[in-house]
């Protein structure tokens, strides 16, 4: 990202906390790559989103998690009973808050019930019934394999899960969705960690498998280390992928307390938070993709609702987003959250704390999609 000259570059400056404006100045010592005039543009036809060179960009890009048809051990196991889809009301919410933009995770044992198989068809069924809700309402959905790197608990690249496999359902999806404008992008897997070095290989593999049926829309290629921002270096160094298409972002996740895991099974003080911890969590991402000229997304991130400073957390972390052009989702919200503390799906009626912070970054993205 150009730093902005002359008076735009006092009110950028006034708009960013100092960590933020250190890890700026830092990213454009480096080159400051932007997605912006790259693989995240697209262009509107009628209702439609077109990757392209030019035209409207879909670059500040944040909403939620819709979070349930990937709960549950039992496989199939029954909808509504072990997992859910998010309905219109969840849909109808978070379009009234301008979060319109719906990462939505999935099972792939329940898509596709066995390797190199069809796609089930109630299974599917239910997907495009989410996938429409977003449709009608103009908003845009991730479709994500909620999945770790593993079909059924085994390795994908393992000789139980070929890549050739992984390529196989990433080609079914993407045959059946290839058409429909509501589909923002197709999330390969979600958080793959201890592949033992096999995530590389298996990330080509859904990347082909993609590209088969669907030149043209947006891949998000997740880190191997739990997609970790934070210690992306060390897991994800070399990750590359050839991309016919030209249109990938590469995923992170990031949380804050301590271990990152996102559980927070202490206070704000027990584990070790402060304001800027975010921010200098999302830096060696950051940093990394600036050093390749790669685009990058934040899938999952999200804070505890008992302690405001967690808010500020937040804000800053978004803060440092928005300055670097890189877009995300919340985790979490759904119908079956109850008094998760992380959950942004209103209780009776009212907004969770959570949401005046995510609100305040849906300015620069309203332009960007379709009414």
């Amino acid at each position: 990202m150009a730093i902005p000259k002359g008076s735009d570059r006092i009110m950028w400056q006034r708009r960013l906390s100092g960590a933020a404006l250190t890890l700026m100045t830092g990213l454009a010592a480096l080159g400051a790559w932007s997605c912006r005039g790259a693989t995240v543009r697209a262009e509107v036809e009628g209702s439609a989103w077109r990757a392209g060179d030019g035209g409207k960009e879909a670059l500040m890009f944040f909403g939620v998690n819709l979070a349930g048809a990937e709960f549950g051990d039992s496989i199939p196991g029954v909808h509504g009973e072990d997992y859910i889809y998010p309905g219109p009301a969840s849909f109808d919410y978070f379009l009234s808050r301008d979060l319109r933009l719906i990462r939505l995770p999935f099972k792939w044992e329940r898509l596709q019930r066995r390797l190199n198989g069809p796609l089930d068809e109630a299974e599917l069924a239910l997907m495009n019934a989410a996938v429409g809700h977003a449709r009608e309402r103009g908003m845009k959905v991730i479709l994500d394999a909620h999945n770790y790197a593993r079909y059924r608990d085994r390795l994908i690249g393992s000789p139980a899960v070929p890549c050739s496999a992984f390529k196989n359902f990433w080609r079914r999806v993407a045959f059946h969705f290839k058409d429909n404008e509501a589909i923002y992008a197709y999330g390969l897997m979600n958080e793959p960690h201890d592949t033992g070095e096999l995530w590389p290989a298996a990330a080509q593999a859904g990347v082909d498998g993609v590209r088969t049926e669907d030149r043209r829309r947006l891949i998000l290629v997740p880190g191997d280390g739990w997609s970790g921002a934070w210690h992306w270096h060390e897991y994800n160094a070399g990750l590359s992928v050839h991309d016919p298409g030209g249109n990938h972002a590469f995923e992170a996740h990031q949380y804050f307390d301590r271990d990152g895991s996102g559980t927070y099974k202490g206070d704000y003080d027990a584990e070790d938070a402060y304001p800027d911890i975010g921010v200098d969590r999302l830096m060696p991402f950051l940093t990394w993709l600036t050093e390749r000229k790669a685009c990058g997304f934040l899938g999952e991130y999200g804070v505890p609702d008992d302690d405001p400073r967690w808010l500020v957390v937040l804000d800053k972390f978004l803060n440092a987003l928005e300055a670097a052009g890189v877009g995300g989702t919340y985790w979490a919200a759904g119908p079956w959250w109850g008094d998760y503390p992380l959950s942004v799906e209103p209780r009776n009626g009212r907004d969770r704390p959570q949401m005046k912070v995510l609100t305040k970054y849906i300015v620069a993205q309203t332009a960007a999609v379709p009414p």
